[in-house]
């Protein structure tokens, strides 16, 4: 069989491709809209205030291919140059980020949700000789490797909720509260264990969310929270006002009826309203934000909310809606008065008049294919296998490349809608297995006539038809989000066919700015005239035959 004919006229063939409330919207023609996309695109579980005026934002990344990180924002920093956001988490490799704290030294502390808490103690170390960068797990005395929060209290000690109870760190090790009650409602403490958040008030009190019951620690003892004899459920949102009172948001007992917003005032539990809060604050000048789900009983319709300071302690405070969604999470108040708060793809900046968003969600934006990280792969075989006696050879398979010489891809709120690539069918080459000579490939393609391939995105298939859903937590987990099957036309010598073929897309660490596009497609060489050797002509070619159907390995990456 003469292999090395099928070498060359595979080469030839791989071109490619390419509670009643007095409630108050604001009116759309008060708020002004901005952008100014060059933050993260990261689903902003927490934002937290960070010293000199900055502002740092965590959490992990809607695809499984791509896991968030850490952000600080730094006002400082001018816009125009792209660097206000920082990622501080670059170089720690992909982790599912979830919070973040900057200790009163400067240090600064990540949770992750798979591989514990990373600490950079670059502004005073924690002994002579530590590293700058340290990675506590549970195999430094960590309770759990899935950690949702971090606090600092008024003693210095850090606390971490975790997936498998309370962990407090003292400088020097660890000291964990697992299962912190007998659970009134969940047996064996098993979701008492997963610790949602943790506030301490200004008498020493700590007071816990969590998945399941909530609690309050003198320091000696864990006492469930309970209302009419009930425990609260499901608590993400913690405050203490300025008064002393406590607001908290979950569920009083298992009914998802009972669910909203409460104040306690140190003996009575208050309803004050029927939204929810995954995140709460209070302003300086007294408001209460939160973010969350407007119903109780439909987390997929979420608002930012602010309950004006004047009627907060009245029977029917007045909430004011700023921005409703499917998903809202974080939520700070910067050095300035402005409010931050974060949804699914990034964050916004609203500064009483104007919301500011970060990440260009509306409109469509392009993207440059970068042709050095690019590539595209062929892959072709003989149509029958080789043998000597009973033993089979191979089947004569034989791979290469071939450049990209430009293009761009399409998007429009993160989901690909358009692009086009062209393919300079001049440098396609063969890759051999073992050195030595071999067979120069003679001119099968018209280069100078047509030294140039293309390929058009026509359509855009989406997993989940597109579709987000939005679990009772408040999460999102899009499992198929970044399946996708492409449909274009695809361009060579002049001739051009409709092709489909399946990807993925997803974003490089979690960044806006790098979109990488992994797909296979599989065509019918003669579709295009390539019918050399074809197994249409079996009959003439014998041995020599080579399969029509040539495998195409495409891997695009493309920026801002």
């Amino acid at each position: 069989m003469n292999y090395p004919r099928v070498y060359a006229l595979l080469l030839l063939s791989a071109f490619l491709t390419s509670c009643g409330q007095n409630q108050t919207n604001v009116p759309e023609d008060s708020i002004k809209s901005e952008i100014n996309d060059i933050g993260p695109n990261l689903m902003a579980r927490n934002l937290k205030k960070g010293s000199n005026g900055t502002m740092l934002i965590a959490g992990p990344n809607n695809s499984s291919l791509s896991f968030g990180g850490v952000f600080r924002y730094d006002a400082r920093l001018p816009n125009e140059q792209g660097k206000s956001f920082i990622n501080l988490t670059s170089k720690l490799g992909p982790h599912r980020f979830w919070d973040v704290l900057e200790d009163r030294r400067g240090n600064l502390w990540f949770t992750t949700t798979d591989s514990g808490v990373y600490y950079d103690n670059t502004s005073a170390p924690l002994s002579a000789g530590s590293k700058s960068i340290q990675h506590f797990t549970t195999t430094d005395g960590l309770a759990n490797n899935q950690v949702l929060s971090v606090y600092e209290d008024k003693a210095g000690l850090i606390w971490f909720g975790t997936g498998g109870g309370i962990s407090r760190f003292d400088g020097k090790s660890f000291r964990n509260f697992t299962s912190p009650n007998a659970p009134l409602f969940y047996k064996e403490g098993h979701y008492n264990n997963d610790i949602h958040t943790i506030i301490e008030d200004k008498q020493g009190k700590l007071w816990v969310g969590t998945r399941g019951d909530a609690f309050v620690y003198d320091g000696k003892k864990f006492t469930t929270l309970t209302h009419k004899g009930e425990p609260f459920l499901d608590v993400w949102g913690i405050l203490e006002d300025s008064k002393g009172n406590i607001w908290l948001s979950g569920y009083n007992g298992f009914s998802g009826s009972t669910g909203g917003l409460y104040r306690y005032d140190g003996s009575t539990f208050t309803k004050v309203s029927e939204r929810g809060a995954y995140a709460i604050i209070q302003d300086k000048k007294g408001n209460i934000w939160t973010t969350g789900p407007v119903n109780p009983a439909n987390w997929t319709v979420q608002a930012l909310s602010r309950y004006d300071a004047k009627s907060l302690y009245s029977e029917k405070p007045t909430v004011t809606e700023i921005k409703s969604g499917k998903a809202f999470y974080g939520l700070s108040e910067a050095n300035d008065g402005s409010i931050w708060f974060g949804d699914a793809t990034g964050v916004y900046r609203y500064d009483g008049k104007t919301i500011t968003d970060f990440y260009n969600k509306a409109g469509q934006k392009k993207y440059s294919i970068d042709t050095k990280q690019s590539v595209v792969i062929w892959k072709g075989s003989m149509l029958l296998g080789a043998w000597e006696g009973s033993k089979f050879l191979g089947d004569g398979s034989a791979t290469g490349d071939v450049d990209l010489l430009k293009g761009e891809l399409v998007l429009d709120n993160r989901h690909l809608v358009g692009g086009a690539v062209e393919i300079d069918m001049r440098t396609i080459e063969q890759k051999f297995d073992h050195p030595g000579p071999h067979n120069k490939l003679p001119p099968f393609f018209n280069v100078k006539k047509f030294p140039l391939s293309t390929f058009a995105i026509t359509q855009v298939e989406r997993g989940n038809n597109g579709n987000t859903n939005v679990p009772n937590d408040g999460s999102i987990r899009v499992r198929n989000e970044g399946n996708i099957n492409v449909t274009g036309n695809l361009t060579i010598e002049g001739i051009t066919k409709a092709v489909t073929f399946p990807a993925q897309l997803y974003f490089k660490d979690g960044m806006d700015g790098t979109v990488e596009l992994n797909g296979t497609l599989t065509i019918d060489r003669t579709d295009w005239g390539i019918d050399s050797g074809s197994e249409k002509l079996f009959l003439t070619s014998g041995d020599g035959t080579i399969s029509d159907d040539v495998k195409l390995f495409i891997k695009i990456v493309a920026k801002k």
